[in-house]
């Protein structure tokens, strides 16, 4: 009975160890997890200005790059005159013409320069050396209020010269600047055609075995090579006779 009651024992010990190790362990509680305060940032002045600037509107600086003109000056004070081509047909003249220079010459002229007139006297100059004497022809353009610029009506296909100056009541003129030389170009197709030149015979005959298949040494080709050099020459010389004009 005793060993009875031992076994017994022992079998409710394991028994109890078995169900306290099978026994669920109670949810431990997780902790929160703190995030670290965010501190407030502090700008500087200059910060908070450039953080303004990117949402307004841009504005003009008001400082100038030391030399540096904003605009450019009306005039620089020298006498100039300068020509320029527009196109086959019109020049664009463009000058400064000092008042202290009109002053003087009107201080020296006295009662001649009274009703002087400040024009524009244009020369053809085409294939020539100008000299101020020696145009193949001229015309005048009035201008009106001493404007600074000037159109002028022009042929294509010719040099051009222009000079300022005032013409007196006498009908002398009285140049007081020159501009530079300019050339108008054709409105057409140039009427200088390429020059002819002759073909020497090795040239010929290498060119015609190119085009032809046929060799410099073959006789077939030699015999096409002369029949056809024939044919150029003749179609070459009843094609002049028919252009060229018959004498009057």
């Amino acid at each position: 009975m005793r060993k009875i009651r031992r076994i017994k024992s022992k079998t409710k010990k394991t028994v109890s160890g078995v169900k306290k190790s099978r026994a669920i362990k109670p949810k431990e509680k997780t902790k929160a997890f703190a995030f670290p305060a965010l501190k407030k940032e502090t700008f500087s002045s200059e910060e908070v200005i450039i953080e303004k600037q990117k949402f307004s509107p841009t504005q003009a600086s008001s400082e100038v790059v030391p030399g540096f003109r904003e605009e450019l000056p009306l005039c620089y004070g020298r006498d100039m005159i300068a020509l320029q081509v527009r196109d086959p047909r019109w020049l664009y003249a463009y000058w400064e013409l000092r008042h202290s220079t009109i002053d003087s010459l009107r201080n020296k002229l006295g009662e001649k320069f009274h009703n002087a007139r400040l024009i524009l006297r244009v020369y053809d100059v085409s294939l020539i050396i100008f000299d101020g004497n020696n145009a193949h022809s001229f015309f005048d353009v009035d201008i009106n209020g001493r404007l600074g610029n000037w159109y002028i009506e022009a042929a294509p296909g010719k040099s051009w010269c222009v000079d300022l100056g005032f013409k007196l009541r006498d009908g002398s003129f009285l140049k007081l600047l020159r501009s530079n030389t300019v050339h108008t170009p054709s409105e057409g197709p140039s009427w200088i055609t390429d020059e002819e030149w002759m073909v020497a015979d090795d040239d010929f005959a290498r060119l015609y075995g190119m085009g032809f298949g046929f060799g410099k040494s073959s006789p077939v080709g030699k015999n096409w090579q002369k029949r056809l050099k024939k044919m150029l020459i003749s179609r070459d010389i009843s094609s002049r006779r028919v252009s060229s004009p018959r004498p009057s």
